[in-house]
């Protein structure tokens, strides 16, 4: 599931919550993910939980604008983000992304994106 967080929280723009079956699982996606943004970012993830241990039942990955959370399935439902955030606005992944996101929004992430992450050349 993927939640805008853009109106209720000023400091990211989306929630990815996913749920996946083992720890292993959480750790391998996790680092996965790291370097997937990487290679198209340039940047890796500010910050992580739940990775040193093998007992973690919820893996959190903040790459600035976008906050990931992998839940083992009883995490999930303990922790119930998605009824925390009842009122944040869901995305539909099962639409195309040309319809997924309103104009706006995309104007804004991507504007957002720029400032966060400028190209390289333009950091000299």
């Amino acid at each position: 599931m993927v939640l805008d967080m853009s109106r209720p929280l000023a400091i990211v723009d989306f929630f990815v919550i996913a749920t996946v079956s083992t720890t292993r699982q959480s750790q391998a996606l996790a680092r996965e993910l790291d370097l997937d943004v990487k290679h198209l970012r340039g940047r890796r993830k500010r910050n992580q939980g739940g990775m040193e241990s093998e007992d973690s039942n919820w893996v959190l990955l903040d790459f600035d604008d976008v906050v990931v959370h992998l839940f083992l399935p009883e995490a999930r439902s303990y922790y119930g983000l998605e009824s925390l955030w009842a009122d944040a606005p869901r995305l539909d992944l099962a639409e195309p992304p040309a319809r997924r996101l309103q104009p706006t929004v995309t104007a804004r992430a991507v504007s957002k994106k720029l400032q966060l992450f400028p190209p390289p050349d333009s950091a000299k």
